[in-house]
């Protein structure tokens, strides 16, 4: 027996919602910018793409994205047909997602901690509305890398149930 239709169809909810997630998450981290100086000879433009750890977080959200998309659309095609889907392309890139998620998420809540940190010593709380821009995208892919694990469990619960 396949996976019931209402597990695909929370499966193809919790992978749009993943996709929400991820794009919210990409625009914040894409933004994030904090000017020095402004107004002045020496105005310096602080961005997302001086930090490593941000920029992971970047590519990360933007691999996700496109891989979400992709999953939705064979979801939805799924569905429509009343096929089966492709049960193993799902469980691999539903593991790979989530991992993806986890590991950018983790990478910039760590860098954004540590950083803060180093900051704080050298110019005070100026960078805090930087960091915290930062933060909130990391802690977005937490939350999408949440519903990626639940949709990876669901994907594997599909596989095993497949006759």
């Amino acid at each position: 027996m396949a996976a019931s239709k209402g597990s695909r169809i929370a499966s193809l909810i919790l992978r749009v919602l993943t996709f929400i997630l991820i794009f919210i998450s990409l625009l914040i981290i894409a933004t994030n910018s904090k000017t020095i100086l402004q107004g002045t000879v020496s105005e310096t433009k602080v961005e997302f793409k001086d930090f490593y750890s941000y920029r992971y977080l970047l590519a990360a959200a933007v691999i996700g994205a496109a891989l979400s998309l992709l999953q939705i659309a064979l979801a939805i095609y799924s569905l429509v047909t009343k096929g089966e889907g492709t049960p193993l392309f799902d469980l691999f890139s539903d593991k790979f997602l989530s991992y993806l998620l986890l590991s950018a998420a983790s990478a910039g809540l760590g860098a954004g901690i540590d950083l803060r940190v180093s900051f704080k010593e050298l110019v005070g709380n100026f960078f805090n509305s930087f960091f915290d821009k930062g933060s909130a995208a990391a802690a977005i892919l937490l939350i999408a890398f949440f519903c990626a694990a639940i949709v990876s469990i669901l994907s594997s619960l599909a596989l095993i149930r497949k006759p």
